[in-house]
């Protein structure tokens, strides 16, 4: 058996610097990818640039085959392709569900661009001007960094400048990214950079995309007062979808400090003209956001305040959370919007600080304003209400009490067919099979699933690939193994119509572990095979360990080096990552087995790898 310490020296080494060190590798891709606005993927795309200056050749061929996701990074590039919302997901305001798979497509396009470039030039890189810029493309670089090490690349990537400061920045996340770069330091595994934080002089650069667009107006002070506000909602809503959470905060603080000048009757229709004039006519119930959320200008600091609340649940600033939805609390405006805020409040108490009594309160007091209510979205919000009601005492174990709160949701919604009553009758349907599934009902919960096949013929490929996942788990708790891999490779299927390693990684090993556990060694190799195929596809190291080393179980093989190597060069999962580390190093078949990924009932999983908190 090797030792780990033979197989765990990092041929990729990554260093940050303050200062300009006094040499740099030599024949190296430099690039300066600070920017003067948080624009999501504004460092990213200097970088790919400069990559395809070095390796043409390469960076096209990654382009081509993820055209989606190349569009997004540089729009109007690709003609012709399907838009990326179409075959990923995105996150959900409603349900503070910040996980965006959108983004992890895009970043780990990117990082494979990085890397395959890194390989076929045989050249360090190095990136000036980190610590201005974007947070979102950092983490693409700390994609590249773990996919790197697990290819085993020999290279170099040195960050200088990790603690200046752009000129425009959110001071309300000033902390809070301070702590994200030494957390993207950590993941880098290299040491945190010395020096004192200063801010530069550098200049808007020329808007890529609508974010850039709506970012540069935000800030330009030549710019009437009612168009950087709707700029700055814009802004917020695009900054949503890209996860760029110091871009909806920049927007956010900007658009408060305009609504607290000099008093102006007319202000809040200036804003809503403007906001038609900057209108794309998008309009989704992922975040709601569009001509209908548009009042008074104490609506306007309601919205705005609600905006921060949710990108501080999705940076892990609770408490601050709940404190900016209360602000929204003390403008003035009307029961369904309290309603909204209530929600929030009660949803962040419920999800995220375990504090079900106390978002139960939260709950009563929108129900409460409702009750003063006339508007035609009273019984939605009154929907949504109860629905965090019902998770509530879900969590609780008290599920009678719990499905009594999902039939009243229900019904509030039920001849209801906007987008966000539909978005909502969704949820209640997967939430009432949830509750049948937690009481082990699992025929009841498989029926009350099947319910979204009669909704609607047209479905889309990633609702099939998210649908037949969780009938087939449901079928497996159930006993019925036959019809539950019938399913989960369907599922497959539809994550392969997408071309979605991710995910079909994440079922080829469930299938891998299911015919493991039932003796059929010879396809438990194959879904291994592909498992492990997959995993470096999207370069994850731990799952490639996994996968490779139920490949392993499967052949009856004892050598646990490769998958020992490639463990090792995980930096996404500290947990796991220990646990199979420790079983591979003793060799210990049975360990590694109960390591294993197991079938589960929820294809959803976090996007830890291009995330840092």
């Amino acid at each position: 058996m090797t030792p780990p310490s033979a197989v765990a020296g990092a041929l990729f080494a990554v260093s940050v610097e303050q200062s300009l060190p006094t040499s740099l590798p030599e024949r190296a891709i430099e690039v300066d990818v600070g920017v003067a606005l948080p624009t999501a993927f504004g460092g990213l795309r200097k970088v790919l640039r400069a990559c395809e200056a070095s390796a043409p050749s390469v960076v096209r061929a990654v382009a081509d085959a993820h055209p989606s996701e190349w569009n997004r990074l540089f729009p109007g590039s690709m003609q012709g392709v399907a838009d990326l919302g179409d075959l990923a997901l995105s996150p959900s305001e409603r349900r503070l569900h910040r996980e965006s798979e959108q983004t992890y497509w895009i970043l780990s396009v990117a990082a494979r661009a990085i890397v395959e470039t890194l390989r076929a030039t045989s050249r360090a890189l190095v990136l000036h001007g980190a610590g201005e810029c974007d947070l979102v493309s950092l983490r693409g670089m700390m994609r590249a960094a773990e996919w790197a090490r697990l290819d085993g690349l020999k290279g170099t990537l040195l960050f200088t400048g990790w603690q200046m400061r752009r000129p425009h920045c959110a001071a309300i996340f000033e902390s809070r990214r301070r702590e994200y770069l030494d957390s993207l330091s950590k993941r880098l595994r290299a040491p945190t950079a010395e020096g004192t934080c200063t801010r530069s002089s550098r200049e808007v650069e020329p808007a890529v995309d609508l974010e850039g667009r709506y970012l540069r107006l935000v800030v330009d002070t030549a710019e009437e007062r009612a168009t950087r506000v709707a700029a700055a909602l814009h802004g917020i809503r695009s900054c949503f979808f890209t996860t760029n959470y110091e871009g909806s905060l920049l927007a956010a603080e900007q658009g408060l400090l305009l609504l607290e000048g000099d008093p102006d009757p007319r202000l809040a229709s200036r804003v809503a003209q403007a906001w038609e004039s900057l209108d794309t006519g998008f309009v989704t119930p992922a975040i709601e956001i569009d001509r209908s959320s548009l009042g008074d200008v104490e609506e306007l600091k309601a919205l705005l305040h609600r905006s921060i609340g949710v990108v501080q649940v999705f940076t892990g600033s609770h408490d601050e959370a709940l404190a900016s939805f209360g602000k929204g609390l003390e403008c003035r405006v009307p029961p369904e919007m309290q309603a909204r805020l209530h929600m929030f409040r009660a949803l962040t108490m419920t999800k995220r600080l375990g504090e079900l009594p106390q978002a139960r309160a939260e709950v009563a007091a929108g129900l409460a304003a409702l009750a003063q209510g006339t508007a035609e979205d009273r019984a939605l919000q009154e929907g949504w209400l109860r629905n965090v009601g019902a998770l509530t005492w879900f969590l609780e174990r008290k599920l009678d009490k719990a499905l009594v709160e999902e039939k009243q949701a229900m019904r509030c919604v039920g001849e209801l067919h906007d987008a966000s009553a539909t978005h909502l009758k969704i949820n209640l349907i997967s939430n009432a099979s949830y509750l049948q599934e937690s009481a082990r009902q699992f025929t009841d919960a498989i029926n009350t699933w099947r319910r979204f096949e009669g909704i609607s013929e047209r479905w889309g490929v990633n609702f099939a690939k998210h649908h037949r996942y969780r009938l087939a788990g449901l079928e497996f708790a159930a006993g019925s193994r036959e019809d539950a891999v019938e399913h989960f490779q369907q599922a497959y299927a539809s994550a392969e119509a997408l071309r979605d390693s991710f995910h079909r990684q994440v079922i080829a090993a469930e299938l891998g572990r299911i015919f493991l556990d039932a003796g059929q060694m010879a396809s438990a190799v194959d879904w291994f095979a592909r498992a492990e195929q997959h995993a470096r596809d999207i370069g994850e190291p731990l799952m490639a360990a996994e996968s490779l080393a139920g490949m392993g179980l499967a052949a009856e093989r004892t050598d646990w080096t490769e998958p020992l190597r490639r463990a090792l060069a995980s930096s996404t999962w500290p947990k796991q990552t220990r646990a199979l580390v420790d079983a591979l190093a003793r060799g210990d078949a049975a360990a590694i087995h109960a390591l294993m990924p197991r079938p589960r009932t929820k294809l959803n999983r976090p996007f830890d790898s291009v995330s840092l908190y």
